[in-house]
């Protein structure tokens, strides 16, 4: 089968998200023997290279870090897909606000599928433009794709209810399993288990400053590492940095080796994130067997279960819980254990990727199985 995917940054992965999903899902689909071209954003006269893991890279220029970004790509993915794409089976396009090229695709006459995440008009960094604009595109999204592929079955519900949609269908998000770790951590002057982690956007709905709120209360010399960053939003980064004690690092975007280390040796990953969908961190987490404390949210409590501590959202709350995995690391580590069974039954990426294949098998007319 012959799959064009668009709405990402671009491969391989440097962000998570959209971006990890689609490295794990094309790199399997190349090596079940499909064919797959990922459109990726360039921001440099030089683009970068035409190949990945035997996937075909098609790299578009844009205004880089622009609030229309994802929209001024994916119209020129979906003007590329009808004028020099033609024989392509199936097109993938990742986030709501790509449904702008997601129309062209369906005007050219191809299949389309769309993956959204949570219902993003309620992130506290949107404007009320930005939210009106996000409001239209999931609307029309569900109008023009032939299928839509959510990541969680609380959002599935969610947006089957508000936009009276019957072709949504619920794929999980994957998680790799992080076994074999280096010492890169120590780099940081940080020692194992002896340090909590954060990793995400440094934006309103993520929590962080309920984090180093709730982190001051607690009175440890056990650092509060933060792995993220926010280009659109620097006067919020800039605050984060002002609340933080002297024992917060802000190491900002860390990738491959480096992050996997960060992360499987932290005594814990915490979040106070209000808004998610499936949240690959979380999921990430739970996979390199690290306990983990975050808001009790449904869209938590479903990727979750019973395998990770929550909190009710109230800081008196947050901070109770935290001091507990602070000061048992028997609690540590039996949450630790149950959150990467939960993974290893749950979050499976080849099963992961057949899914997204059978979807794709239904909408181009191929029903021979994997293509």
């Amino acid at each position: 089968m012959r799959i064009a995917i668009g709405g990402i940054r671009g491969l391989p992965a440097q962000y998570r998200g959209y971006e990890t999903a689609v490295d794990e899902i094309a790199r399997r689909m190349h090596q079940l023997g499909h064919e797959i071209t990922v459109y990726c954003r360039a921001k440099q006269a030089d683009h970068g290279p035409p190949e990945f893991a035997g996937i075909k890279l098609v790299h578009i220029k844009v205004v880089p870090f622009s609030h229309l970004e994802t929209i001024i790509h994916s119209i020129a993915v979906g003007l590329h897909v009808a004028f020099c794409k033609r024989n392509v089976d199936v097109v993938h396009m990742y986030n709501a606000a790509s449904v702008f090229g997601g129309l062209i695709v369906r005007l050219a006459g191809k299949p389309l599928i769309m993956s959204v995440d949570g219902v993003d008009w309620e992130r506290d960094s949107w404007g009320q433009t930005a939210r009106v604009i996000l409001k239209i595109s999931y609307w029309l999204a569900v109008r023009i794709a032939n299928t839509i592929i959510c990541d969680s079955r609380t959002v599935k519900a969610i947006l089957g209810s508000r936009f009276k949609a019957k072709n949504i269908i619920f794929i999980p998000y994957g998680a790799k399993r992080i076994d074999n770790v280096t010492k890169n951590y120590q780099h940081f002057g940080l020692e194992r288990l002896q340090y909590f982690i954060f990793v995400g956007r440094l934006v309103p709905e993520k929590g962080v400053d309920i984090l180093l709120n709730a982190y001051n209360k607690l009175a440890t010399n056990m650092p509060l590492v933060i792995v993220g960053g926010n280009e659109l939003d620097p006067e919020y980064v800039a605050m984060l940095h002002r609340e933080a004690g002297a024992n917060v690092k802000f190491l900002g975007y860390r990738y491959g080796e480096e992050y996997e280390s960060l992360l499987s040796n932290a005594r814990a990953y915490v979040t106070a994130s209000k808004l998610e969908g499936t949240s690959p961190s979380l999921l990430a987490s739970m996979g390199a067997h690290v306990c983990c404390l975050v808001r009790a949210i449904p869209e938590n409590q479903e990727t979750g279960g019973d395998s990770v501590l929550y909190f009710d959202g109230e800081i008196e709350d947050l901070v109770n819980k935290w001091r507990m995995i602070a000061e048992d690391i028997e609690i540590v580590n039996k949450y630790a254990s149950k959150g990467y069974e939960r993974v290893k039954s749950n979050y499976d990426w080849d099963v992961v990727t057949k899914l997204h294949l059978s979807a794709y098998n239904v909408i181009s007319g191929d029903v021979s199985g994997e293509g």
